[in-house]
């Protein structure tokens, strides 16, 4: 198991993963960085017309290895 950290970006602020968790490997921690974009569009899109969200994933040396973002917009007609 490695440990992978996932640093968080959004419209409004961001925030680093300091404890991060363990997976098996590196398709692993990319599944679940789309998942927390997902969790994370879920949860404050119904607040704004217009959300951009970034995971980057970072190994245990801290290096970035993988990045996923999410732009949404919505808007009355």
């Amino acid at each position: 198991m490695q440990r992978f950290y996932f640093d968080l970006y959004n419209t409004e602020h961001s925030q680093e993963d300091t404890e991060g968790q363990l997976f098996a490997s590196r398709e692993r921690a990319g599944m679940e960085a789309l998942r927390i974009l997902h969790d994370v569009a879920r949860d404050e899109m119904p607040g704004g017309s217009h959300l951009t969200i970034t995971v980057k994933v970072l190994d245990e040396k801290r290096e970035q290895i993988f990045e996923a973002s999410l732009t949404l917009d919505s808007a009355w007609t």
